[in-house]
C-alpha cells in the first residue's frame, strides 16, 4: 500500500514537473520571439530611414552631375547606374552574401537565453 503511494506521488511530481519545463519551453520561445521582431522591426525602420537619405542623397548628386556635366540627363543616368553595379556585385558575391545571412541568423536565434 504504502509503495502504491510514493508510486503515485512520484507521478504526479513528474507531471509537474514536465508541465513546469513545458511552461518554461514556453516561455523561452515567447521571449526569442519578441528579440528576433524587436530586432526585425527596429532593422526595418533602420534601413527605410537609410533608404530615404540616401534617396535624397542620391537625387542632389544627381543634380550636382547634372550641373557639372551641363547635362541633367547625364547625371541622373550616371547616378541610376550606380545600383545596377551595385546589384552587379550582389550577383558575383551571391553565395558569401547568402552564407553571411545565414549565419547571421542563425547566431540570433542560437543565442543563449
Amino acid at each position: 500500500m504504502r509503495r502504491n503511494n510514493k508510486t503515485e506521488e512520484g507521478i504526479e511530481e513528474t507531471k509537474r514537473l514536465l508541465k513546469s519545463t513545458l511552461a518554461l519551453i514556453k516561455i523561452r520561445g515567447i521571449k526569442k520571439t519578441t528579440e528576433v521582431m524587436a530586432n526585425a522591426t527596429f532593422r526595418l525602420t533602420k534601413t527605410t530611414l537609410m533608404i530615404t537619405g540616401l534617396s535624397f542623397f542620391c537625387f542632389a548628386l544627381a543634380i550636382y552631375l547634372g550641373d557639372v556635366l551641363e547635362s541633367y540627363s547625364l547625371g541622373f543616368l550616371m547616378v541610376g547606374a550606380l545600383p545596377f553595379l551595385v546589384i552587379l556585385l550582389m550577383r558575383i558575391f551571391n553565395k558569401q552574401t547568402i552564407r553571411y545571412l545565414r549565419n547571421t541568423f542563425i547566431r540570433i536565434m542560437t543565442e543563449k537565453l
